[in-house]
């Protein structure tokens, strides 16, 4: 590649850094503008499972109070029962106790009394053994802190069922403690009074104690301690969620029956898939976000389909009028574009053809210019040819050598800018010089003007493919000729040698060097001669580094280094 020729094609060129594409850029601005909708659309999306969570606790809450009543009730009647039949129990009549109240107590097990140290007086099925927990029962009655107190769940080996009983303190007139009057009920039979007819499809009742035991038909397993805990904690129901090995989870609430250690235990199937739990929040926040990718998708296709199509469409137009293809019509192949777009073809069209029409007018002004500028050559060349021709005359009538010796050079130095000069009108550029036939044009005419065949001394040239400005190559070709000049005149004696010039590309420089095989001399002591001068002005001019390397025996070479 010419050396001063490097052309930078800008359309090729790279993006701009860090510049995202208008696609990106439009959607990622109205994705921005969509969030705080679809930011809102997820609090709502939160706000509704929660209510949703909420109404299905009060749901399952509602079914316990419904299904508890009968229940408590029942528990109720028996402890006014109880008091009612005191004094009848006390005197032993338990079995006809029994017999008038199993009819009204469905849940009715047995009926007991106990006399002040615990021993059994009556029962009316069966003889019950005190037990641990019923000793610390009638010591709580007999402290006299309660009248009626409950027992939790135990197993009753005459009924062969879970029970509960419920005891009332016994005292005589003087409010002495005689004892202790019992009603035994049966677990199952008090959840079976839980079912409510109206309850909800698929939810289950059934009876807790504070253990976790429960009684009746569950759904549930034992009940975990701490959901027993936590509703003793807080005096009222809770919802929990019971993880089943079956595959589907259970929503359990858990309250209390009363005042007492009996927990109404109400479970349900938890939601599918496709329940208000799900449904609702995803409702919420789904169909917001389906509108949200719809609209980026929608903007999508319309920027491509509106903007970005269009705007490459531009592009590739002015890649073609930038190869300066003004004649293309660009409008009409915008016909289906936006208007805005459209008039934006129509514009690039009329200012591709006003560059066309001033591109013309400026090639014809470059024409005229040019053959001016050549023909100004030509005659300078021709004059300069002219002037050669009164010297070679004036220097066949000198006699003195010296005299001939400055007629000689003056006539080189004169045939290299006629050289020059002619070299520029037969180029086709004329800002620059191709240098290497340039270069060979001057020494081959240089060679023959010196006699340097019949002297037998050898020329050898080697130039690279550089192009220099034309303003160079007028002081580059009287250095050259100073130099090889020198060389004939002073560097080689009878048996000849040898002149090397070369031209290359370095890097970023350029460097013309001329090296002879002669005879050599000083370099440091000889610097004061008109030809070192003018070698050394001809630098200067060129903004070169100029440096010459010669001892005696070894010859000479002048080396230029120039900038690209």
């Amino acid at each position: 590649m010419p050396v001063s020729d490097k052309k930078e094609n800008r359309l090729d060129g790279p993006d701009t850094p860090n510049a995202a594409p208008l696609r990106n850029k439009l959607v990622l601005t109205l994705a921005a503008a969509l969030t705080p909708v679809l930011l809102l659309s997820a609090f709502k999306a939160y706000i509704d499972a929660r209510d949703v969570r909420e109404d299905q606790r009060k749901t399952l809450v509602l079914a316990a109070d419904a299904a508890i009543d009968g229940a408590g009730q029942s528990l109720k009647e028996a402890e006014l029962l109880l008091s009612l039949y005191e004094s009848r129990i006390a005197a032993g009549q338990c079995s006809g106790t029994y017999n008038d109240l199993i009819e009204y107590l469905p849940a009715l097990s047995n009926v007991a009394s106990y006399g002040p140290n615990s021993e059994l007086i009556c029962a009316a099925v069966g003889k019950p053994t005190p037990t641990r927990e019923t000793r610390i029962l009638h010591d709580r009655l007999r402290a006299g802190g309660d009248v009626t107190l409950r027992s939790d769940a135990f197993f009753g080996n005459a009924s062969n069922a879970w029970l509960f009983t419920i005891s009332r303190r016994v005292v005589g007139p003087a409010g002495e403690f005689k004892g202790v009057n019992t009603f035994g009920i049966r677990a199952d039979k008090l959840a079976e009074l839980m079912r409510a007819e109206f309850l909800p499809d698929g939810v289950q009742v059934s009876l807790a104690d504070q253990d976790g035991r429960v009684f009746g038909e569950p759904l549930v397993g034992p009940i975990p301690a701490e959901w027993i805990e936590a509703v003793k904690s807080t005096g009222d129901a809770q919802l929990f969620r019971m993880d089943r090995k079956e595959g589907y989870n259970l929503d359990v609430v858990v309250k209390p029956v009363g005042s007492t250690n009996i927990y109404a235990v109400i479970s349900r199937p938890s939601y599918g898939i496709w329940n208000d739990i799900v449904v609702r929040p995803a409702t919420s926040f789904g169909l917001p976000l389906l509108a949200f990718a719809v609209t980026l998708l929608a903007a999508w296709m319309a920027i491509d389909g509106l903007v970005l199509r269009w705007i490459s469409r531009l592009t590739r137009t002015v890649r073609i009028y930038g190869a300066g293809r003004y004649q293309f019509r660009a409008g009409n192949s915008f016909t289906d574009a936006p208007a805005e777009i459209s008039s934006l073809a129509r514009a690039m069209e009329v200012m591709a053809q006003d560059i066309d029409h001033r591109d013309q007018e400026l090639k014809e002004a470059i024409a005229t210019r040019d053959a001016a500028v050549k023909e100004i050559h030509h005659r300078v060349k021709n004059n300069l040819q002219i002037v050669t021709s009164f010297l070679n005359l004036q220097g066949r009538q000198l006699r003195d050598p010296q005299a001939k010796e400055a007629i000689a050079a003056t006539r080189h130095r004169i045939d290299a800018l006629a050289i020059v000069h002619q070299t520029l009108y037969q180029n086709e550029r004329l800002e620059s010089v191709d240098m290497r036939p340039f270069l060979t044009g001057l020494l081959n005419h240089l060679a023959d003007a010196l006699g340097m065949t019949e002297a037998g001394i050898r020329l050898v040239q080697s130039y690279s493919d550089i192009q220099r400005d034309a303003d160079d190559a007028i002081p580059m070709a009287l250095f050259i000729v100073e130099a090889v000049t020198n060389a004939m005149k002073y560097a080689f004696g009878d048996d000849g040698g040898e002149v090397s010039v070369t031209l290359a590309a370095e890097q970023d420089k350029v460097v013309l060097e001329i090296v002879d095989s002669g005879l050599g001399y000083d370099a440091e002591a000889q610097t004061s001669g008109l030809g070192s001068k003018l070698m050394m002005a001809f630098a200067r001019q060129l903004s070169a580094e100029f440096s010459t390397e010669s001892k005696p025996g070894e010859g000479c070479k002048h080396r230029l280094v120039m900038g690209v």
